[in-house]
């Protein structure tokens, strides 16, 4: 589907199923190849229930309907459990008769949207109207009552979510209503109808009176980023067998049309981690286009504007001007020091930004970093691609299906014996806030921490040294050092004890007199079963009264490949962070997630300043 725009299925289609069996419905919408599901209640489970049985089936859970009343009702409650459960749209799916335009609420209802929209933002979510035929009732002036919503209501306040079917049934052509609405509807419900003497029979896609391909097209190119396919009833089949028919009726229309999305690129510094990493990946991606470069070094924002940027690419060396530019991302690929402000920035001009790791140079950057994504709405992830790696996605899946129990014990893994990186300003604190620990234990630490799902630290205990940096005869990988400019330690050990008790070791160096070299690596211990990376993927348990040691076989096929194609770790993350732009799906690194990494980063380097341990509340 990634030449199509995303399918999701409006869960109250299969209500029924999904009350019975919630976890097995999700787990046969995700076998009939949905991308993502739209809530319509949670089915007397949890949170955290619900979001486990969408994950599990492999589906995505874009969008929630929720009433004006319960939103109103206990608004920071109801937003967190959609937030917790992954979701990046409230949708308001009707107004009762008393708040509907003429009557008694009307007025109270248009004052009371604002502030649940406010609360939506803060939370990271978008508010959304979903219509019915009555809202196409003509008020006194001869306008329709949901134009009338949409005049009052601005559209960063409040976007649409129309339903396709109900705005024919009310008179107008859903095609053209789309267009009347462009930019404001980025759920379009895509539902199928025959009109009968009483009212209408609902009917799978393709069996009854709309013009989907039209319609289908015209979502597009209005901005839409999810079809979603809604039935009520089924009077003439399953409700399975309905939705299963529905999307495969989308599905071959999405065959006889390109429906690609381009979306536009900022870059901001244009670096070796620019062109060594991120340029190659979005070349191949081939469905972002760089049209924006900034560089404190002019010339080098020139030079990558000329090898991978459109031929109108403008060219920058304030990044306050860049982050006016027209276009859809922000990618931060600056020195440490900068990665809060023009993050910050980017996403307060309405840009979804991709930053370079670590996520800043203090924690308190980064929280503030945190803090305007859920404010603005817009992405924000960190370029921590060693999650990517085969080895990685095998061992995280391994943990995620329990398959090494309880984890109490981690080394996170980053020692290089002799390869200080001599080029740039990596050995200047000022501007990158540490040495190796920042710099590559960083990548160490969010593995660990990402496969173990534990992001609650108790306690820091850390040293940093900068014992090999004064010397002059380095025999360094990439020539000697200057030990005027080396002002960041040159290796850092950490001790973090967790809040259930586990305990985790970092440790990271440049140079090390150690024959145990290797970086962004982990070793797990559990209850079950442990793991390293040290000779490839390692897993050791005890199978039948045996000790014994896996080596799982990471070639063709696994799951560093995409259609028969193996990926380098930076192609994946650039196909995901597109994804997540033009379809909401999840990311991968949450921006939270780094959040806590930079954390215990900076506590480290506390603790070994001062000598102490560090306590979390």
């Amino acid at each position: 589907m990634s030449k199509t725009l995303p399918i999701a299925v409006q869960v109250y289609s299969v209500r029924e199923e999904a009350e019975r069996d919630f976890a097995g419905t999700m787990k046969k919408l995700g076998e009939m190849g949905y991308d993502g599901v739209e809530l319509a209640g949670l089915y007397g489970k949890s949170a955290e229930e619900i979001r486990d049985s969408i994950k599990a089936a492999g589906l995505t859970a874009i969008s929630a309907h929720v009433s004006y009343d319960e939103l109103a009702g206990d608004l920071e409650k109801t937003l967190q459990d959609y937030e917790t459960i992954g979701c990046r749209y409230i949708v308001i799916p009707w107004l009762g008769e008393d708040r509907r335009f003429g009557a008694a609420l009307y007025e109270e209802t248009i004052k009371g949207i604002p502030v649940i929209s406010e609360g939506c933002k803060k939370h990271g979510m978008t508010l959304l109207y979903h219509n019915h035929d009555f809202e196409f009732a003509k008020t006194p002036d001869g306008t329709y009552a949901l134009d009338q919503l949409y005049a009052e209501v601005p559209a960063d306040v409040l976007g649409a979510e129309p339903d396709t079917c109900w705005i024919k049934v009310g008179g107008p052509d859903p095609s053209e209503w789309l267009k009347k609405y462009s930019g404001r509807c980025p759920l379009v419900h895509v539902k199928d109808f025959r009109r009968k003497a009483d009212g209408v029979d609902l009917l799978a896609l393709g069996e009854g009176e709309q013009d989907f391909p039209t319609l289908v097209k015209t979502a597009k190119e209005c901005g839409a980023q999810w079809l979603v396919i809604e039935q009520d009833d089924h009077p003439y089949g399953t409700p399975m067998g309905d939705m299963k028919k529905s999307l495969n009726y989308l599905k071959e229309l999405g065959k006889e049309s390109d429906m690609t999305k381009i979306i536009k690129a900022g870059v901001v510094g244009c670096g070796g981690i620019a062109n060594g990493k991120h340029f190659p990946a979005i070349k191949k991606n081939g469905k972002i286009e760089l049209v924006a470069f900034c560089d404190l070094i002019k010339e080098r924002a020139e030079k990558a504007k000329e090898e991978y940027g459109t031929p109108d690419a403008r060219v920058y060396t304030d990044y306050t001007e860049l982050v006016k530019e027209d276009v859809d991302v922000v990618y931060v690929l600056t020195p440490n020091n900068a990665h809060a402000p023009v993050s910050i920035a980017a996403m307060k001009a309405g840009k979804h930004v991709m930053c370079e790791k670590p996520m800043a140079k203090t924690y308190a950057e980064a929280k503030e970093m945190v803090k305007t994504a859920k404010e603005t709405g817009k992405i924000l992830t960190i370029g921590y691609q060693n999650r990517y790696r085969a080895d990685s996605q095998y061992l995280k899946s391994a943990c995620e299906a329990d398959e090494l129990g309880e984890i109490y014990y981690a080394k996170a893994h980053a020692i290089r014996r002799r390869a200080v990186p001599t080029w740039g300003v990596f050995i200047d604190e000022e501007k990158q806030g540490g040495g190796p620990l920042i710099d590559i234990g960083t990548h160490a630490l969010d593995l660990t921490l990402w496969m173990m799902n534990n992001y609650e630290p108790a306690s820091v205990t850390g040293s940093t040294y900068r014992k090999l940096a004064d010397q002059t005869q380095t025999g360094n990988a990439w020539g000697d050092w200057d030990p005027k400019k080396f002002t960041v330690e040159d290796s850092a050990f950490g001790f973090i004890k967790m809040k259930n008790g586990a305990t985790i070791v970092l440790e990271a160096s440049w140079a090390l007199n150690s024959l145990d070299v290797d970086e962004a690596k982990t070793s797990l211990c559990g209850t079950k079963a442990g793991a390293d990376m040290k000779d490839g993927l390692r897993i050791n348990r005890v199978h039948h009264g045996r000790q014994c040691v896996e080596k799982p076989d990471l070639g063709a096929g696994g799951v560093a490949f995409y259609d028969g194609t193996e990926e380098k770790p930076a192609d994946i993350e650039a196909e995901v962070f597109y994804n997540a732009v033009t379809k909401g799906t999840p990311l991968t690194v949450e921006p939270e997630q780094a959040l806590v990494v930079t954390q215990l980063l900076e506590a480290i380097y506390e603790s070994a300043k001062t000598g102490k341990t560090i306590y979390f509340d």
